[in-house]
């Protein structure tokens, strides 16, 4: 029989009195703020199918995983790699790292995506991070689900106002490879920390801010510096555009 195992952000302890062992953490809650992460350091895991499915009041997005032998070979996967899956805003997204995972060539992904996704891998074909992005303001939750093993991970959106927002956007970067270089090996102004976002062919490096005068401070601070950048303006929901 499947075995549920779930986690909660907050860390409170709760008795359950079902069929669920002590050693089992109590049933992840929706949250917007904070992190899931657990898992083990566990070899030669892939990523082989990205599922999605449409509940009453949510969406589930499944990540199947399988262990890979070293002449290729797929087999059931009975442990979860280390992960960290976090809920940003501006856009609006997920980000899903998965500590040395493969991608694999023959994974099966839903042929109409009820979440827009990037999957970024490495050149060895590891996975280096990947982003779902959502509509808007929403609460997620991750479970994981024994043998075998897979994440699921249940997003809804809530009633929240969307802001505007100023993004410092910097120039440059063509490719994903080439925007992850330019973050984790750069100095930046103190306050600017931004992040690559990939959807398709196209690949920004930005921060948002919902404060005009911070994002005009830190834009002139880049330009200061030598970097190519610039400021645009739209509701926090919205995407960036070429």
């Amino acid at each position: 029989m499947m075995r549920r195992k779930a986690f909660v952000l907050l860390g409170s302890f709760l008795l359950l009195f079902m069929l669920t062992s002590a050693a089992d953490k109590a049933p992840a809650q929706f949250t917007s703020t904070g992190v899931f992460s657990g898992g083990t350091a566990v070899d030669n895991i892939a990523l082989t199918s990205v599922r999605f499915g449409h509940h009453s009041d949510y969406t589930r997005m499944v990540l199947d995983l399988s262990q890979r032998s070293e002449d290729g070979k797929l087999s059931t996967a009975h442990s979860h790699p280390v992960y960290r899956i976090e809920y940003k805003e501006f856009p609006y997204r997920l980000e899903i790292t998965l500590q040395d995972v493969w991608f694999d060539a023959n994974a099966k992904v839903a042929a109409k995506p009820a979440l827009p996704f990037s999957i970024i891998a490495r050149e060895n074909g590891t996975i280096k991070h990947m982003q779902v992005f959502l509509d808007g303001p929403s609460e997620f939750k991750v479970i994981e689900i024994d043998d075998p093993a897979k994440f699921s991970i249940d997003v809804r959106q809530v009633q929240k106002e969307v802001p505007s927002v100023y993004t410092v956007q910097l120039l440059g970067p063509e490719d994903a490879s080439a925007a992850f270089a330019l973050v984790e090996q750069s100095s930046f102004p103190e306050g600017y920390n931004p992040s690559v976002l990939v959807m398709g062919s196209l690949v920004v490096v930005e921060q948002a801010f919902t404060d005009l005068t911070t994002a005009t401070q830190l834009d002139a601070a880049l330009r200061g510096m030598g970097y190519s950048s610039v400021i645009n303006e739209r509701l926090g929901n919205e995407l960036p555009q070429p």
